[in-house]
């Protein structure tokens, strides 16, 4: 069930025509030519090995299996993964697969 602010958010995110990440609770992932990967609002790092990064989106994590794998900058929303990147996987949540 979403909060009366979450749907404020996305009415107003509707109504301006922003990018869903702009005002919502979104992570934003981007992978550039399969050796950089740069995860936005995060939640936690929970696992990291030279070749698994799994990463809490909140709703979900996310998992970049390859090798080579090093964290090259980790603040509170975001992180950065380097290495040679073979997949990238979401792992829904249980309350997000209702």
């Amino acid at each position: 069930m979403r909060t009366w602010k979450q749907k404020v958010r996305r009415a107003a995110t509707n109504w301006l025509s922003l990018p869903p990440d702009a005002l919502l609770d979104i992570s934003r992932l981007t992978c550039l030519d399969g050796r950089e990967v740069i995860v936005e609002n995060i939640r936690s790092l929970l696992h990291v090995s030279d070749t698994v990064v799994d990463i809490n989106l909140g709703d979900s994590r996310l998992r970049l299996t390859g090798h080579q794998f090093v964290v090259t900058l980790v603040t509170e929303k975001e992180v950065h993964v380097q290495g040679t990147v073979e997949s990238l996987t979401y792992l829904r949540t249980k309350e997000d697969a209702q």
